[in-house]
């Protein structure tokens, strides 16, 4: 599911609405922990003990870090709840659910 950045639309833009729906902590192990959070028109993504990282939309629910080959997927109900995510790293595909 890796997302090629190449590809990847420069000025693709997503609705505050969509990104206030992907706001959260999701639990993709125990212990392991990633945050994202926005500053205004911008993801960022915190995981446990880590730096605090901007994700970048590659599609509404998708977006992908520049400072390290990973994409996130963010799964969404027919209700527009995002309810989990994807972490999709080093050929593999951790998913995480959200927990707040």
């Amino acid at each position: 599911m890796d997302i090629d950045v190449s590809e990847v639309v420069p000025d693709m833009q997503v609705s505050e609405a969509v990104l206030n729906t992907c706001l959260g902590k999701y639990q993709l192990v125990p212990g392991f922990i990633i945050t994202v959070t926005r500053e205004g028109a911008q993801l960022l993504a915190q995981a446990t003990g880590q730096p605090q990282f901007q994700l970048f939309p590659a599609a509404t629910h998708k977006f992908y870090l520049k400072v390290v080959d990973a994409q996130v997927t963010f799964h969404v109900t027919n209700e527009g709840v995002v309810e989990s995510l994807t972490l999709h790293q080093n050929g593999q595909d951790v998913p995480g659910s959200k927990i707040e």
